[in-house]
């Protein structure tokens, strides 16, 4: 068997950063990772300045283009709401090179003094007298680790949520992006957002630039296939991508029902969007996820020196996250749950009413007051959607 403090699944930036936080502590950290390179799974890639802040990273290589703010677009096109880069982060936002940056991450990590493993699957985790007992395998073996901790950072498919907490009431939307070359987009510092049942059913459509014609684009929906939204929004808008080329494609479930109610139990934490920790009305869970990677490694050293890896002990993590994330992440998730009610014509009401701040504010579960003020000033969607945002 082989022997560890804490061990933490998953190589995103959850993972990473609670690796490096703990390992900071002087504990002994083994990171496992199941693909053998970092940055697989598809991801928008962009993040605020404030996410990026709290990443503790000295470079910036990995930062492909700075965003001035962004544009999120009712359905009939005609209306747009704009959304100034001040109202994203102190400094706008940016769009990564996910690869780079999650290398950045782990360098830091191994810095620290982390063991990252990679092509290492978690296949099997239990309890065995006050540790946590794993078997992991890689492509030639399987190995057997025992930690004190285990901290499941390991995504929407979680194996350590699955084998210890509760997750039946788990929600995803289904998500494709192509990366594309050639791409007339304009003015390529801003984010676009495009709402609307015709254009993506309980979700949205994103076109992220990345900088010389390269950007990301994808949707997320419920309740049907996505490559046929995003193949139509393609051919709908031959003066932005009708000379382009698709360099990639990616695809992916996404957490969108908000925390579990539990991430934390004896020896065990979750983080990430293992524990629900993304905005369910954006899916963003870069700089949310990173916050509890932060606080559930730094919470998980400190129990080890103090030896007691109880629950009791170990759920001052859950209490320091929700104090900082949790009514946000509740009410976006009330604010999606309104929105995705509406249909196409009184979305683009909604857009004649509101501005850009009143969009954001809705979308990350913040000062929903002031934006159900502005929509009161309309008779239908005054007890349709204000009334709702503040119940």
């Amino acid at each position: 068997m082989d022997n560890h403090d804490i061990i933490v699944v998953g190589a995103g930036p959850t993972g990473l950063l609670a690796a490096r936080k703990a390992s900071e502590k002087g504990v002994n950290v083994v990171l496992v990772e199941r693909e053998k390179t970092l940055g697989k799974k598809v991801c928008a890639e962009a993040i605020s300045s404030t996410g990026l802040e709290d990443s503790e990273l000295d470079s910036r290589d990995f930062v492909v283009n700075k965003m001035s703010g962004a544009i999120v677009y009712a359905p009939d096109e005609t209306n747009n709401v704009e959304i100034s880069g001040e109202a994203m982060g102190k400094h706008g936002g940016c769009v990564l090179d996910k690869r780079m940056y999650l290398e950045a991450l782990a360098d830091a990590a191994r810095k620290a003094g982390a063991d990252i493993r990679l092509g290492a699957s978690l296949v099997d985790a239990k309890r065995n007298e006050g540790r946590i007992e794993t078997t992991v395998k890689t492509e030639n073996e399987t190995h057997s680790l025992s930690s004190r901790i285990l901290i499941g950072c390991d995504g929407f498919s979680s194996v350590v949520a699955r084998k210890f907490f509760d997750t039946s009431r788990m929600e995803f939307i289904s998500c494709i992006q192509y990366v594309m070359e050639g791409c007339r987009i304009g003015n390529e510092d801003l984010l676009r957002f495009y709402l609307g049942n015709e254009v993506a059913p309980l979700g949205y459509l994103w076109v992220f630039p990345k900088g010389k014609g390269v950007a990301n684009v994808g949707l997320g929906v419920r309740g049907t296939a996505a490559k046929p939204y995003l193949d139509k929004f393609l051919k709908r808008h031959p003066e932005t991508f009708g000379d382009s080329k698709i360099l990639s494609v990616g695809a992916a479930p996404l957490v969108v029902s908000g925390q579990l109610d539990k991430s934390v139990s004896d020896n065990v934490m979750i983080a990430g969007e293992a524990a629900g920790h993304v905005m369910p009305f954006t899916g963003a869970g870069i700089h949310s996820g990173l916050v509890a990677g932060r606080i559930a490694g730094s919470l998980a050293a400190e129990a080890i020196t103090d030896e007691d890896y109880s629950e009791s002990r170990l759920s001052g993590y859950a209490v320091e996250y929700d104090r900082i994330f949790g009514d946000r992440i509740r009410r976006s998730l009330k604010s999606l749950k309104v929105i995705e009610r509406l249909s196409d014509g009184e979305l683009n009401t909604m857009a004649e009413l509101l501005k850009g701040q009143d969009i954001l504010d809705i979308a990350n579960g913040m000062n929903l007051e002031r934006a159900a003020k502005m929509i009161m000033k309309h008779p239908v969607l005054a007890m349709k959607v204000a009334k709702a945002l503040i119940s």
